[in-house]
């Protein structure tokens, strides 16, 4: 084949491939490979058309043959550095990744690639500098500055200035390029009338907000508030009804940019945005546009958005006591008793009796991700394990599916003494139920540092295992230590790192007091973090506090 036919049949493939229509571009590529069976761009092209459907096999095998034949293209090795990622071989796409930058340091996808494997391996902080090393290359690309940003809260370097600082960068920039906005609103500020309120729910299927959100919705005050959701999910599905029941209307926006949202919510009358995940922040971008009067995030968040144009933010007075974290929130900070409410898992089974009982020994667990067990977490997990004896660990996650992932973990447990054989694995569950049955092997929960649990610190405590936490220096620091206070036991919330370790072994040594604790936590969530009815009056009060303010200026 002449070059120059070559290239043209390439490039009339690769147009097919950018524009979706796969089919088309493998059936080029294959003509090409009948004729060069070794032509690494056409299986380098044909592996990434596998990695777009799904394929990750085929893909590595594809793209693996391209490197064969041509060991010194970095886009081959960063692309098979995102499949091992896709495999959940995070070992294999350091390799690649490091190999890319080798061969070009511009490479931002490489320099993101290498960042998310040592982010899935723990390794927060190398992980946020792999990430920065990526923004250098293009300041404008959302997805490295949405991994810097949330893995930056996981580091344990990152203290709260830190955190605030990138995100505020992060936000100047977005503001600066949107330019400068009206924010003027011809909303009647009558201040009892009835309000308009916008829910928006971004990628709807890909992250725990509806979680969070459910039981909320149920318990609105339908004739103060009228509640439409904005949203959208990745694969085009409709919105699930379980979770729409309670509100006005459902408004599809996936094809709408965050601009054209902001016009849409501002038509329709929006007075109050209620921003229930900003935890990433390639979902925050709305939030710079004027759709609402009050523009609010709360719920499922990890920092402050960085922006101006979010006006107020949901947060209680454990995780920001008064006078001590203004500074570190660009929003004004409106503080309810708790800061958010977990739904009561329908299928969980009930708790039973504490498993040291039966076993004769202590089980620890966690069953946060993976990406939570940093090496500070994992040395302090290790000295509690070391000093009560006969322990054991249990970790469960998806990500303990791969034995890459495990070896990875128990070798650094056994360069701190701890034998391989006191970690018990467990990977993913389908069934809900069978899932949450996993604490009912379980004594005590272990929290994370310096990111505690979210979801499992809820599911945790609903199934009667109490968790060993801190009072941390961030926000998500704190969440698992705000839950044990509202529950009435201060006596698992660590003031330190060693009290931690000694809390957890002195815990572990007064059974009688663990079966206690067991039977009447269950009761005691009900009460306080799954109380949705309450929560939902306290938050209301305070849309209804917010919204005279915003009419009183």
């Amino acid at each position: 084949m002449a070059t120059d036919d070559k290239e043209v049949i390439m490039r009339a493939a690769l147009e097919c491939q950018r524009a979706g229509r796969l089919d088309e571009a493998e059936t080029i590529y294959r003509r090409v490979l009948e004729i060069e069976p070794e032509e690494p761009d056409a299986l380098h092209l044909l592996g990434l058309v596998q990695h777009t459907r799904g394929d990750f096999p085929a893909a590595a095998e594809l793209i693996g043959k391209a490197i064969s034949v041509n060991n010194n293209v970095a886009d081959f090795h960063g692309n098979l550095a995102a499949v091992a990622l896709a495999q959940q071989n995070p070992s294999a796409a350091i390799g690649h990744a490091e190999t890319a930058i080798s061969l070009d340091a511009s490479f931002g996808d490489a320099h993101y690639n290498l960042g998310n494997a040592l982010f899935a391996l723990g390794e927060t902080e190398q992980a946020v500098e792999c990430f920065s090393d990526a923004i250098r290359t293009d300041e404008s690309n959302d997805s490295y500055w949405a991994n810097f940003l949330f893995a930056l809260n996981f580091a344990p370097g990152a203290a709260r200035d830190v955190v605030f600082e990138a995100n505020r960068r992060w936000g100047e920039a977005l503001e600066l390029a949107v330019g400068r906005q009206d924010r003027s609103f011809g909303n009647d500020r009558t201040p009892d009338r009835k309000l308009r309120l916008a829910y928006y729910l971004p990628e709807l299927e890909s992250h725990v907000t509806p979680r969070f959100l459910s039981p909320m919705l149920p318990h609105h005050d339908r004739s103060q508030f009228h509640m439409q959701v904005y949203g959208y999910r990745l694969d085009g599905g409709p919105a699930p009804r379980n979770l729409f029941d309670h509100v006005d209307g459902w408004t599809d926006v996936a094809h709408l940019a965050p601009a054209d949202l902001a016009r849409l919510m501002t038509h329709d009358g929006v007075d109050v945005l209620i921003h229930p995940c900003t935890f990433k922040a390639r979902y925050r971008a709305l939030l710079a546009f004027p759709a609402a009067p009050l523009q609010i995030a709360a719920i499922n968040l990890v920092s402050s958005t960085g922006l101006e144009g979010a006006t107020h933010l949901i947060t209680d007075h454990y995780l920001d006591p008064p006078g001590e974290t203004e500074s570190f929130y660009t929003e004004e900070l409106v503080r309810l008793s708790g800061f958010n409410v977990y739904r009561r898992p329908e299928d969980a089974p009930l708790v039973e009796m504490l498993p040291a009982v039966t076993k004769g020994f202590v089980t620890f667990g966690s069953l946060n991700n993976p990406i939570k067990l940093t090496p500070l977490t994992i040395a302090l997990w290790a000295e509690v394990l070391g000093r009560v004896p006969e322990s054991h660990l249990l970790l469960k996650h998806r990500a303990f599916d791969s034995a890459d992932i495990r070896d990875q973990f128990s070798a650094q447990f056994q360069d701190r003494g701890i034998a391989a054989d006191r970690l018990i694995y467990e990977g993913f569950t389908r069934d809900a139920g069978d899932y949450l049955a996993a604490y009912n092997k379980i004594d005590i929960g272990l929290d994370p540092l310096p990111f505690g649990g979210g979801t499992t610190s809820y599911e945790a405590l609903w199934m009667g295992v109490p968790i060993v936490t801190t009072w941390g220096d961030t926000l998500m620091g704190r969440l698992t230590a705000q839950q044990m206070n509202r529950l009435g036991h201060d006596e698992f919330v660590a003031d330190s790192m060693e009290d931690y370790a000694d809390r957890a072994v002195a815990l572990a040594g007064n059974i009688p007091a663990l079966v206690e604790v067991r039977v009447s936590l269950r009761q005691k969530a009900a009460e306080t973090i799954f109380n949705a009815e309450a929560y939902m009056r306290e938050f209301e009060d305070a849309l209804r506090d917010m919204w005279a303010d915003y009419c009183a200026g």
